[in-house]
């Protein structure tokens, strides 16, 4: 548990630093959205998946580089870094206690939930008055504080929960890590002089990280499960920007 915290705090303080770093410079935007996650699990330990619909809540801090870019990249490029909570998993097969406490492989949620940062290179096209569309690309962190398998936390060998203390999080690394890319469009409303904007995005994450990690105390039975587990996710998203 120590060990995740550390991770998540790890990303939080990563987070500050880099809107540190970009806060001043003009044309800063931020807002928040919301949006819904069809993720999938992935790798030679998978078997049988199906996508999971999850959610997907965070805050935007866009940096724009008009004024540090004097050439015409500058006036279409910016810098994006986001901080949201969002769930990614599958429905599969795991090895997992049945009603008699016994090991029996089931086809079950999987269900993660992560804090994550990426940051992403955004380019927009567009009249500044009216719509834009933009392309985006690059690279997310994210940290694990959540797992439930089958909706449960933890491991039960012999039907009483009170004996049996080992997590499902026991057998997953606290980080995970991939790249970012997506597209959409900012709509203005309001009036000529209004900062804000309508915000909409599709974007796919591909982890790149293997996010089981199977440890000493792991049964022999369940470590044939976690050799191989990354992440995927489809996001749709909306939500509302305002620009400084």
């Amino acid at each position: 548990m120590m060990i995740v915290s550390n991770k998540i705090k790890g990303l939080l303080v990563a987070f500050v630093l880099i809107f540190t770093h970009f806060a001043s410079m003009a044309q800063f935007t931020t807002g928040g959205r919301v949006g819904v996650n069809f993720s999938n699990l992935r790798g030679s330990s998978v078997e049988n998946s199906k996508m999971m619909v999850g959610y997907n809540v965070g805050v935007i801090f866009n940096f724009g580089l008009k004024d540090a870019m004097s050439n015409d990249l500058g006036k279409i490029m910016s810098i994006q870094t986001e901080l949201s909570v969002q769930t990614k998993g599958a429905t599969a097969d795991y090895l997992t206690t049945n009603a008699e406490g016994l090991f029996d492989t089931l086809n079950v949620k999987e269900s993660f939930t992560y804090v994550q940062v990426p940051i992403l290179a955004k380019f927009s096209f567009g009249d500044r008055r009216g719509p834009k569309y933009f392309a985006e690309g690059g690279l997310f962190g994210a940290a694990l504080f959540g797992l439930t398998v089958d909706g449960e936390k933890r491991y039960d060998h012999d039907g009483d929960t009170e004996t049996d203390r080992r997590t499902y999080r026991d057998d997953y690394s606290g980080f995970d890590y991939g790249i970012a890319v997506g597209g959409g469009v900012t709509v203005p409303f309001g009036g000529r002089r209004s900062p804000w904007e309508f915000y909409g995005n599709v974007r796919y994450c591909l982890g790149l990280a293997n996010i089981a990690e199977p440890k000493n105390e792991t049964p022999d039975e369940i470590a044939g499960y976690l050799q191989d587990v990354k992440t995927s996710a489809i996001s749709i998203l909306a939500g509302l920007i305002y620009k400084f």
